[in-house]
């Protein structure tokens, strides 16, 4: 269903083709990221990646120059070598988000484009709290058999945290899928999460979150809607607010709430919803997918552990409108009594899971296929890669869902 490891490797080749310049060998380009930019949610979510061996990745990249050091780089420089056996330092410096960082080897063959990049010791927690697009000046040192060439500097666009990028355009015209990405704002360590549990087990849908324990898909469902009503209580209300103060046209990109910005603010487009609720599943062992139509984002999970069924889940109409004589799930299992069948959001969940089935079955056959608008992308596999979740930031505090007193 998701495969990660292909498409991180491609989003490493990708990166590699971005300059394309002829080098004399006495002078080197400056590798800057996609098209001069910067994404601090790839490089934290990244961070812990561990790729396949070398020729895998080579294989896709090696007519645009061999490749040294760390394989998922975004700074580095491109070079010819001068002759075989050359020794090469590469120091790369940017100290707002940085520390400075270098590569030192040889250069095994003459006459060859090499790419090295070196491993960048990041400032993760200074990128994962940037919340606006900023300038930020990267500086290139290169020295080769002991002679210093003329340093470079280059000003990139450091993107805010809550940009996402889910698509790569190279030079070439080829483009890579890195929606795997979106996993990084599904974040079950939040310390939001626990809080949003404890509100919706005192709302008496369930007595406990017990994941696939009981092996019951009709608790499964109970489970994954008294979370559905907690959201809904707290009036968590679509926005389609996606709009970014970067823009470039090397990298297809979404602004996506933090589950805190979403939970506090009562707010979520398509994907922060999606991300919001599969946080709170991956929390209570219920395993959520992302998936991904064009121009929008939904939910799916698993009703058992074996992960044999998966059902669908329009994240949008949490707090929304459904068709009042949608009382009841698709496969008419028993999950609520009659008490909870008369309320808005029982009635929006059955509609939520209703729509999610219909495109599943709809599109299934398109899914992970050749077109990159359709894609379901699994948490636990994108955890298994490494993918890390956006570190929360301990300075924002949880707003308490409104008494009607209040």
């Amino acid at each position: 269903m998701f495969h990660a490891a292909r498409a991180v490797v491609g989003a490493v080749a990708t990166t590699l083709l971005f300059c394309t310049v002829s080098l004399a060998q006495d002078s080197y380009a400056p590798i800057t990221g996609w098209g001069h930019q910067l994404f601090p949610s790839y490089l934290v979510a990244t961070a812990t990646v561990q790729l396949p061996p070398d020729d895998e990745v080579n294989e896709d990249s090696e007519s645009n120059g061999i490749v040294l050091g760390d394989r998922q780089g975004v700074l580095g420089v491109e070079l010819t070598s001068v002759e075989a056996g050359a020794t090469v330092v590469v120091t790369v410096q940017a100290g707002a988000i940085c520390e400075e960082s270098t590569f030192e080897g040889t250069l095994d063959e003459a006459e060859t484009v090499y790419r090295i990049f070196p491993r960048i010791r990041y400032k993760y927690d200074v990128l994962a709290r940037n919340k606006q697009s900023v300038p930020v000046e990267v500086t290139y040192s290169v020295e080769v058999n002991g002679e210093e060439l003329e340093d470079q500097t280059v000003t990139l666009a450091l993107r805010s945290v809550n940009d996402c990028p889910y698509l790569v355009t190279a030079d070439d015209g080829s483009v890579t899928d890195i929606s795997f990405m979106f996993a990084a704002y599904v974040n079950e360590q939040h310390p939001f999460v626990d809080k949003v549990l404890r509100e919706a087990l005192d709302q008496d849908v369930v007595e406990s979150f017990t994941g696939y324990q009981s092996g019951d898909p009709a608790e499964v469902y109970r489970q994954v809607y008294a979370l559905w009503n907690a959201l809904a209580s707290r009036d968590v209300r679509y926005s389609n607010i996606t709009t970014e103060a970067a823009t470039n046209a090397a990298v297809s990109s979404q602004h996506v709430r933090l589950i805190d910005e979403s939970i506090n603010n009562g707010q979520a487009n398509c994907v922060d919803g999606s991300v919001l609720l599969a946080s709170l599943l991956r929390k209570i062992d219920i395993e959520p997918v992302l998936v991904y139509v064009p121009g929008h984002c939904y939910l799916a999970f698993y009703l058992d552990a074996e992960q044999t069924q998966l059902v669908g889940l329009e994240t949008t109409l949490i707090s929304g409108a459904g068709d009042d004589d949608t009382r009841e799930l698709p496969d008419g299992v028993d999950v609520v009594d009659d008490q909870w069948r008369q309320t808005d959001s029982w009635n929006t969940f059955c509609a939520a899971v209703t729509m999610g089935n219909e495109d599943l079955a709809k599109n299934d056959a398109i899914f992970n296929g050749d077109d990159v608008d359709y894609q379901t992308v699994s948490i636990a596999a994108a955890r298994r890669l490494g993918i890390l979740p956006i570190a929360f930031d301990g300075a924002v505090k949880f707003e308490a869902v409104a008494t009607e007193d209040e």
